[in-house]
């Protein structure tokens, strides 16, 4: 054999999505799989993040963000368009993020 040994991960299971029935299961596999729980973030790593958003804000400068949500971490990029304090919300572009669940920022 020439070639080495690709795993085709899940495409291989394809197949079975022939009934309505499997492929709703297969998608349910597929999602929970992915999903893990959301990390706690120390003081210092809070504080890291602060920093970050308070730079990118008062510099206009772009933030890259690494947000939790439904079990999955996503990321996001743009500029710091507002800050609400009081209710613990960041605005990038048009999006509203908690603070809750922003794990990482850099500039």
């Amino acid at each position: 054999m020439s070639e080495a040994y690709r795993d085709r991960k899940m495409l291989k299971w394809l197949p079975f999505e022939a009934l309505e029935t499997q492929g709703d299961i297969l998608r349910e596999l597929y999602d929970s799989h992915e999903r893990e729980e959301k990390p706690m973030l120390s003081e210092d790593q809070c504080a890291e993040i602060q920093y970050a958003v308070e730079e990118a804000y008062l510099h206009k400068k772009p933030l890259r963000i690494v947000y939790f949500e439904n079990g999955r971490r996503l990321k996001h990029q743009g500029v710091v368009t507002g800050v609400d304090p009081i209710n613990a919300f960041l605005f990038i572009d048009a999006q509203k993020f908690s603070f809750e669940n922003i794990l990482d920022a850099a500039l």
